[in-house]
This record gives C-alpha cells, sequence and structure tokens, in this order.
C-alpha cells in the first residue's frame, strides 16, 4: 500500500494520471517497436507490405481466413523471390533457394507446427529429425506403389464405381440430364474412399449424404487451424469460445481410438483383416529399433494422414475438373486421348492410366501447379549462422517460409504461369519435377 500510494503521490506531483501512463507507455512501446522494424531490424531492406513489416496479425488473419497461399502468390509477383510475410518470417519463391531449404534437415519446422499438434507428435508436426526418420520407416511401407495396389480394387469400388452408379441414377431420374455440384461430390467420394481405408468403415457420405466424418474432418482442421492462430485456443477460458469444434474433436479422436483398437483385438483373435491403412498403420515398425507406434501415436497419425489425403484429393480433383470447363479445348483432348485408348465401359486403373494417358496426366499437374493442393508456406527456422537468399543475410533464428505457390507460378520454369497449359508437361516431361505440390527432398510428403 505505501508502494502504491508513494506511486500516486508521484503521479499526483507530475499532475498525470494512471490512464495518461499506461496510454504513454504503450505509446513509447508501439513508436520504439515500429522505429525498430523500419530502420534498425535486419530484415527492414527486404521488400514487403508495410503491415507485414510491422505486425505478424496480418498473417495470422489471412490464415485463419484461408488466404495465406493466395496472399503469397500475390506478393510473389508483387516483389519478387523475396519478401517479408510477418517481422520475423521472411518467404522465399526461387526454386533453387526453396529446395535448399527443404532439401536438409538443417532448416528445422518452427513452432507453426507444434501448433497444429493436438493429439500427439505426428510426421507432419515434429521438428526432430531423428523422429521424422523413424516415422518414415514404420509408416512408409504403406505408400510404397505394390501396398497402394493392394488398395486399388477398395478405392476403386468406394471411389469411381460409387460415383458412376449415382451419376447414371441422377441422369436416368432426370430425363438424360442432371445438374451436379462437382466439387461437393467429389468431396463425398473422397471421404467415402478415405474412411474405408483408413477405419474399415464406410460411412456413405457420397450415396446416402451421411456427413458425420465429414463433420469430424473439418472441425478438426478447423480447430488445428485456429490453434495455429491462437494457441491457447484449446485452453480455458478460451476454450469457451470452440466449444462445439472441441466437442467434435474428442468424438473423433475416440471413434479413431476404437477402430484402430477393435483392429487389434481382431488380429489378436486370429480373425483375417483387409489390406488397408489403419492395418498398415497398426503393424507400422521402424526396421532399425524394432519400435512401433503407441495407440495414441496411431490416432494422430491417422487423424493427420486422413484429413490430408481428404482435402488434397478433393482439392486436386475439383480444381482439374474446373480448368477442364473452362478450356474445352483441353477438354475435347483429354476425352479423345481417353476414348482413342480405352473402351467406354473400361475402368481404368492407376498403372495403365499413367502409362497410356499422358495428356490427362499433364492435365492434373498443371492443375496441381496453378493451385498446389497443400495450402501452407512450409515455414523453417534459419540455422545458426545465418543465411543469404537473393542478397539478403536473414539471422539466425527467424523463420524462413517456403512459398509453394511462389515457386508453382515463378517465371524462369514457367511461361504465362497463370494460363492452364497442359502441352508444356508433354513437351517437357521434366517439368514434373519441378511441381512443388508435396514439398520435396527430406520432408517430401
Amino acid at each position: 500500500m505505501a508502494i502504491i500510494s508513494t506511486i500516486g503521490d508521484l503521479l499526483e506531483f507530475f499532475g498525470v494520471t494512471y490512464r495518461q501512463v499506461l496510454f504513454g507507455g504503450i505509446v513509447i512501446y508501439g513508436t520504439t517497436v515500429t522505429f525498430y522494424r523500419l530502420f534498425l531490424s535486419p530484415l527492414r531492406s527486404i521488400p514487403g507490405s508495410l503491415l507485414s513489416h510491422l505486425s505478424i496479425s496480418h498473417m495470422r488473419i489471412m490464415t485463419a481466413l484461408g488466404k495465406l497461399p493466395d496472399m503469397c502468390e500475390d506478393d510473389y509477383y508483387k516483389y519478387g523471390d523475396i519478401f517479408i510475410t510477418a517481422p520475423d518470417i521472411v518467404t522465399i519463391s526461387n526454386p533453387a533457394d526453396c529446395r535448399k531449404v527443404l532439401s536438409s534437415y538443417t532448416f528445422v519446422k518452427n513452432k507453426f507446427y507444434e501448433s497444429l499438434r493436438l493429439v500427439d507428435e505426428t510426421l507432419f508436426t515434429t521438428s526432430d529429425p531423428d523422429l521424422n526418420s523413424t516415422r518414415r520407416r514404420q509408416i512408409g511401407p504403406a505408400f510404397t506403389q505394390g501396398a497402394l495396389q493392394k488398395m486399388e480394387p477398395t478405392i476403386m469400388e468406394c471411389g469411381i464405381i460409387a460415383l458412376k452408379r449415382k451419376w447414371d441414377r441422377l441422369i436416368g431420374e432426370n430425363g438424360g440430364v442432371a445438374k451436379i455440384n462437382y466439387s461437393l461430390e467429389f468431396q463425398l467420394v473422397t471421404y467415402d474412399v478415405i474412411s474405408v481405408l483408413g477405419y474399415g468403415h464406410r460411412f456413405s457420405a457420397l450415396e446416402k449424404g451421411e456427413t458425420t466424418i465429414v463433420n469430424w474432418v473439418e472441425n478438426y482442421s478447423l480447430l488445428a487451424l485456429f490453434k495455429a492462430v491462437i494457441p491457447s485456443v484449446t485452453e480455458f477460458p478460451m476454450s469457451l469460445l470452440c466449444r462445439p469444434l472441441l466437442k467434435s474433436y474428442k468424438e473423433y479422436v475416440d471413434f479413431t481410438d476404437a477402430t484402430a483398437e477393435h483392429r487389434r483385438e481382431q488380429i489378436r483373435q486370429g480373425q483375417k483383416v483387409p489390406n488397408d491403412l489403419l492395418q498398415a498403420l497398426v503393424d507400422g515398425e521402424d526396421p532399425e529399433s524394432k519400435a512401433k507406434m503407441t495407440p495414441s501415436q496411431v490416432t494422430a497419425e491417422n487423424i493427420d494422414i486422413l484429413a490430408a489425403a481428404i482435402n488434397t484429393t478433393t482439392h486436386t480433383m475439383t480444381w482439374t475438373l474446373h480448368y477442364l470447363m473452362l478450356y474445352p479445348e483441353c477438354y475435347r483432348k483429354a476425352v479423345d486421348e481417353v476414348r482413342s485408348v480405352f473402351a467406354p465401359d473400361h475402368l481404368i486403373g492407376y498403372s495403365e492410366g499413367r502409362s497410356q494417358l499422358p495428356y490427362v496426366e499433364a492435365c492434373i499437374y498443371e492443375s496441381m501447379r496453378i493451385h498446389a493442393a497443400t495450402g501452407i508456406f512450409l515455414p523453417r527456422v534459419v540455422p545458426p549462422g545465418g543465411v543469404t537468399f537473393q542478397g539478403h543475410f536473414i539471422p539466425a533464428g527467424l523463420s524462413v517460409g517456403v512459398n509453394i505457390a511462389g515457386m508453382n507460378h515463378h517465371q524462369s520454369l514457367w511461361k504465362d504461369s497463370k494460363r492452364f497449359m497442359p502441352e508444356r508437361f508433354i513437351e517437357n516431361p521434366d517439368l514434373k519435377q519441378q511441381v512443388m505440390t508435396f514439398s520435396t527432398g527430406v520432408r517430401i510428403c
């Protein structure tokens, strides 16, 4: 009380109030930070918007709105190969610079990834190189060509066959014409395929409109996004604002736990189990250490993989068809290629499609180039000693964001980069290696 009284007397002596002191302190702090970031920061000479130089708020708002990739693409065209995204984050777009960052573990993932961690540490959220290597050895066999071929019958049955069956029915019921929301239909059919592979359970989202897993995955993704912007969003009292999302998240995790435990029980009883993603995760073992994933790790990886697979697959199919509708000459070429190789009733498998439909494949690559299925900009921490990109030195400890949209539109590689031109991959097949949809190097997806 004596101290408070003394401070009060002091303020009274100078003729100021507590409110004026508080306001003055805020002004002094803001002025100091602004002056430092504009005139003293080691990043001050790097181009970028005034908002990005002064505050991280702009980036967080764009992230929350799902507009960060669009912002990074626009900034590439505006500022070039390097620009500021936030006061301590530099974004790079030059392909050589980006590959340098992603080609080794020297540039570790920054805290953005930790904020996305909800259940347990995963291959996507970890910044630990050893865990990353271990998890790749545990999970990698599930994504080999041989393993995926074993899953192909399930993918075909729950995917294209189910989609064709529904569309044929709608066309028949409507006199030969049907109006179809292909974006929604692709989303629903992808949920069906992924849920069968990941949970051994078919939700019939496409046929019956069952949206349980749709809501779970979307709410989980939304909660992770909010947590990336506001890390305390899952803690009281902020958690009160996200109660519906947290309730949905718990249901999703409980269901994933239960399906994995049910599969383990089937194995213990000697029952026959399918060759699917869930089985690959349950069986996953590091051949070096013989370590298997814990139940919590299996659940976390399953949720992460399925959410990523659903969103990226839906995104790619939707944008590919959208561009084929916008460019009818490309649509006609794709249809003619399919018709010239396969009979109308032939169900095209993955291997024969890749080997015999080069133009269709080129259309998919071009779609993924223009609108990459991954919507983040892959931030990494600058290692000790700092690094120089495009003549700008970036000190250790700051973050570098790899701009996927910038790489996929980089004018050194892509002529008329905003135009849908599948022919570019026919004329130069090596360009396929330059499409940065799923990262590259030691972190390639």
